[in-house]
């Protein structure tokens, strides 16, 4: 088996969820067994493998930061894995070296685990690469390797950090997901750069069960053998290091758990519950409670400003529970009542207390130290910190905030309880680490998506998994992701202020304009009349090309017809004579196939002419048998009346005419009889016409000829 096969079965096995319950062995002891079994399975055979080939396939499957274990290390675990039936050792090899392989049932079970990941894997890059054909390999091996390589950088400074071995440009440095792609793009040159860019975008920006699970597996993967690695003692594995442990919840987020239409409500339950069975206390000062009353009326403000200005386009990628809320009750009820949509944020105290258990403090040092210098001066440190790392501005509230907290957890350390964490999904809090008595730095701050990989193995139930996956994949989504493709309601802010509608702007534009913005004025204020004038100028000159939208998008297609251009010529100039016989036999085939047409077209012609004598034929025909069967008709009904004409003139006769006898006096009285049989004629032709008098025929159309 060659190393690129061994590491893409490993990397398959690397999305399928690593299982730590029933938990009958130290979780350390747990991971390294099921990794052993892994390769086992990846280097399965009838012969088994040595201990030595099991080194030598962690060397080549433990790619991108796992760690390689010692010979004694694997023996260990082989020995635990016989004692259970899981490993079966084989006779010794030629070469009297021990060999080894997976027991039936345990294989049998992993079989089926890699076939169900890799059926797994292969739907979800189907779904992301529709259009690919015979590539779809080559995409999923090149989503795996970009994957692994983003999770393994991300659990590495998980491990830093939580133990406390993070240099400061470790904690900020974030894995770069477009160096990934480009460096896995060229590897494999079926894959398109493009396309593959926008599908692993999708992944990471997407809410979705699939892609959740996949990559909170593979996260939790890497973590649990980065630990593996970076912590022989199993510390960092063990539910001890949770006791007592206390950890204070930022404002961002509380607000996922406050609210219970919220995306991620019921995943913080999850975390609550988990936290609760590892007797971890989780804690929120009254400062943040209070901030996140001012958040909801300063979102209630922007949100009356700028929320009609928003292009349609750019609305879905605004992000916010906020925003969402809005948008919800505006399509439900076609108008937004704040008092009723962010009801829920202004009890939060009492929601997180009942709901998560989450104990408020409320302590007379935060008012002390608001207005002292060194909360200002760290207040300072992080807008600069933020504007350097995200590219926007901090506010003054939220980074007095975030200082008064991250000075509290060092209080906490020192006096309290050293095991003492400011849960955020700000990546750069973490970066602030004061030094201690010996020297030693760490960090006050831990993110979300670094405590759900911490807690995980020891605190998460098999039934939550799919919880913790989804808000783990939000909470990452901000550090993996291009900061571009965010847009906060306040980056709308200038437009509104401006009094400038961008509603019906192309989305293009308006979401640039934010970019040059947040480059080249990150710390001008909207609300400022001085900044808002700078501001001003600058949207003004940048929307000074009408032609903006579409600028970079012609050249690209001018360079690319160019490119066409060029290559078409040449191809011209080394094919002509081919090129002129292929245009001459098109010609041909044109003519002929324009003549076949032609005498297709002249039959057709032919056909519906005939086919319109026919039509008439039968209308006449049909029109004829009508007026025949009407004359009938007619005559059937002119019969009494004859009769009756007639009888009139023979009583007649009989009482007025001469003659001895009825006959005599008939006779003597033709005139009447004559009469009647005019008046009777007369009537005939007034009700029959002359149409049904033709179609009758002989004598009546004589009589008709007559006339």
């Amino acid at each position: 088996m060659s190393t690129s096969d061994i590491a893409r079965k490993r990397s398959v096995l690397l999305s399928a969820r690593m299982r730590f319950s029933p938990e009958t062995q130290p979780i350390r002891e747990t991971a390294i067994d099921k990794m052993i079994e892994q390769n086992l399975l990846v280097g399965h055979g009838e012969e088994g493998l040595t201990v030595q080939e099991i080194e030598a396939y962690g060397e080549q499957s433990f790619a991108c930061g796992f760690p390689v274990f010692s010979r004694m290390t694997i023996l260990r675990s082989l020995y635990r894995l016989m004692k259970i039936g899981r490993v079966e050792e084989m006779k010794k090899s030629s070469t009297g070296h021990r060999r080894f392989r997976l027991a039936k049932d345990a294989l049998v079970e992993l079989t089926e685990l890699q076939r169900a990941a890799e059926s797994r894997f292969s739907n979800v890059v189907g779904r992301l690469f529709r259009d690919v054909g015979s590539a779809h390999l080559d995409y999923e091996t090149a989503l795996l390797e970009c994957l692994c390589t983003v999770f393994s950088q991300l659990s590495y400074s998980y491990v830093k950090l939580i133990s406390g071995q993070s240099a400061r440009n470790q904690i900020l440095s974030s894995p770069s997901i477009r160096e990934s792609i480009r460096d896995v793009a060229r590897k494999y040159n079926s894959v398109d750069k493009r396309v593959f860019e926008a599908g692993v975008y999708r992944m990471f920006r997407d809410s979705d069960p699939g892609f959740d699970a996949i990559k909170w597996n593979i996260a939790q993967n890497y973590y649990v053998s980065q630990v593996l690695g970076l912590d022989p003692s199993g510390r960092l594995l063990s539910k001890e290091i949770f006791h007592d442990a206390v950890f204070y919840l930022d404002t961002n987020v509380v607000i996922d758990a406050v609210e219970p239409k919220a995306r991620y409500h019921r995943s913080f339950s999850a975390l609550g519950r988990a936290c609760e069975d590892l007797q971890t206390d989780l804690k929120v000062c009254r400062i943040s409670i209070e901030e996140l009353k001012s958040l909801v009326e300063y979102q209630s403000r922007i949100l009356e400003k700028v929320a009609s200005q928003i292009p349609d386009d750019t609305a879905p990628k605004v992000s916010g529970v906020f925003f969402g809320l809005y948008r919800e009750s505006l399509a439900e009820r076609g108008q937004v009542d704040f008092d009723q949509v962010f009801g829920h944020f202004r009890d939060a105290a009492e929601v997180l207390s009942e709901s998560y258990k989450v104990d408020l403090v409320d302590n007379g040092w935060f008012d002390e130290a608001v207005d002292e210098e060194e909360t200002e001066e760290l207040a300072q440190r992080i807008k600069a910190e933020y504007v350097a790392k995200c590219r926007r501005v901090k506010g003054q509230g939220a980074a007095i905030h975030d200082a008064l907290m991250l000075r509290w957890i060092e209080i906490e350390r020192e006096h309290t309880n050293t095991n003492t964490w400011f849960v955020t999904l700000d990546a750069t809090l973490p970066s602030f680490m004061p030094r201690d008595e010996d020297g030693q730095s760490r960090s006050m701050a831990i993110t979300l998506d670094a405590l759900l990989q911490w807690i995980s193995p020891m605190g998460i139930s098999d039934d939550a998994e799919d919880e913790m996956a989804a808000i783990f994949s939000e909470a990452v989504k901000r550090r993996i992701l291009p900061q571009e493709g965010f847009f906060e309601l306040k980056d709308f802010l200038i437009f509104a202020e401006m009094e400038w509608s961008c509603k019906e702007l192309p989305s293009e534009d308006v979401e640039e304009c934010i970019h040059y913005l947040r480059g080249n004025a990150p710390n001008l204020d909207p609300t400022n009349a001085v900044d808002r004038e700078k501001l001003a100028h600058a949207i003004a000159k940048f929307f000074a090309d009408p032609g903006r939208k579409y600028r970079q998008e012609v050249y690209r297609l001018e360079q690319k017809i160019a490119r066409i251009e060029e290559a078409r010529e040449r191809v011209l100039a080394e094919t002509k004579a081919e090129s002129q016989l292929k245009l001459k036999e098109q010609e041909q085939a044109s003519a002929r196939l324009a003549d076949h047409k032609q005498n297709q077209i002249r039959d057709y012609e032919a056909r519906i002419a005939g086919l319109k004598r026919d039509n008439e034929q039968l209308k006449r025909t049909h029109q004829d048998e009508t007026l025949k069967r009407s004359a009938h008709a007619r005559m059937l009904i002119l019969a009494p009346v004859i009769l009756l004409l007639e009888g009139t003139a023979v009583v007649l006769a009989h009482l007025y005419g001469g003659g001895d006898t009825l006959f005599e006096r008939i006779v003597n009285s033709w005139p009447i009889v004559a009469l009647a049989l005019v008046i009777w004629l007369g009537l005939c032709g007034l009700v029959l016409g002359k149409e049904r008098i033709r179609r009758l025929g002989w004598p009546f159309s004589r009589w008709l000829q007559g006339d």
